[in-house]
């Protein structure tokens, strides 16, 4: 899986020195970062549960390569945060038991876009797709279980490491996944002429990164970032 991301990275990253090549626009390159609000989805059998949206960050590298006629070639790759919450509440005759269970995420991540701009004022707004091809490298999860019964209340805490390494049958107390995550990603931002620019993001999950029969979990969310493109000399 390793060799797949570094192959398509570099795949992308000659297609863009190529296209800046032949590009008569400006090209640029840049750094951002910004917030993210991610959540994933569980399906086991019949039974579906939706996480609660979960802070995090990304920060990363982006370019801007002009194609021409308003279409930009925007590939990124960065290090971002993803996972959610989940909430329950079990109630019985005298009391009830209460859990929330976090999990947090970390990936490497390759989202080559496609955008058109158009211009707006001062400077110039971007909507555009892609796919999005994201590497695990390591992650936590943690739980808190809180029983009350009468006057009574008995809180349990418990961490532990999630493992990219799609084990299903693994003797120990973490958590496994598989290591690769593919996605769907539109964005939509705003640039000024100086470089500075402001983009919004949501990733749709494609891919079931659960190792185990019978479960599907996928991850999605959306992020905020700020950043600044450098160069953009006409050629």
């Amino acid at each position: 899986m390793k060799k797949l991301f570094l192959s398509a990275a570099i795949i992308v990253a000659a297609f863009g020195a190529n296209a800046q090549k032949k590009s008569s626009g400006s090209n640029k390159i840049g750094l951002h970062a910004g917030t993210t609000f991610s959540t994933f989805n569980i399906e086991q059998g019949n039974e579906e549960q939706k996480s609660d949206s979960k802070l995090g960050f990304t920060v990363g590298a982006v370019a801007d390569i002009d194609f021409g006629n308003s279409v930009s070639f925007r590939p990124e790759l960065n290090f971002i945060q993803k996972g959610g919450e989940l909430k329950s509440t079990l109630n019985f005759p005298g009391g009830n038991i209460k859990s929330q269970d976090e999990l947090t995420l970390s990936y490497i991540q390759l989202s080559p876009n496609f955008v058109y701009n158009f211009t707006a004022g001062t400077g110039k707004f971007f909507i555009g797709v892609g796919p999005e091809l994201a590497l695990g490298i390591g992650g936590k999860s943690k739980s808190e279980t809180v029983t009350t019964i009468g006057n009574t209340v008995t809180t349990v805490n418990s961490k532990s490491d999630v493992r990219f390494d799609g084990k299903k049958n693994a003797n120990d107390n973490n958590e496994h996944l598989k290591r690769m995550d593919l996605g769907a990603n539109a964005i939509l931002g705003y640039a000024l002429s100086n470089g500075a620019f402001i983009s919004a993001g949501y990733t749709a999950g494609l891919k079931n990164i659960s190792p185990y029969d019978n479960t599907s979990f996928k991850n999605s969310g959306f992020n905020i970032k700020i950043g600044y493109l450098f160069g953009g000399a006409k050629k």
